[in-house]
């Protein structure tokens, strides 16, 4: 990507991005209320990334972006 014209911190952005994965429900789409603050967000995502494993993790977080929700059980 740097073969662009993109610095680091864009192509971090681009990397990060799940928007370039997948197409991202609906459901998940419209405005809402958050049940949670983006702190207790992150620490408990952290947890799950430590119980899961990164990877596991990852691929369940697509799977709920392309979905609208978790299928099934925690992998």
């Amino acid at each position: 990507m740097a073969g662009f014209g993109m610095d680091e911190h864009t192509i971090r952005d681009v990397v990060i991005n799940p928007f370039y994965a997948v197409t991202v429900a609906e459901t998940l789409c419209v405005p809402h209320p958050p049940l949670v603050t983006k702190e207790q967000w992150i620490q408990a995502n952290r947890a799950l990334m430590h119980e899961m494993g990164v990877e596991s993790w990852l691929r369940r977080l697509l799977e709920v972006l392309e979905t609208g929700g978790a299928t099934g059980p925690l992998r």
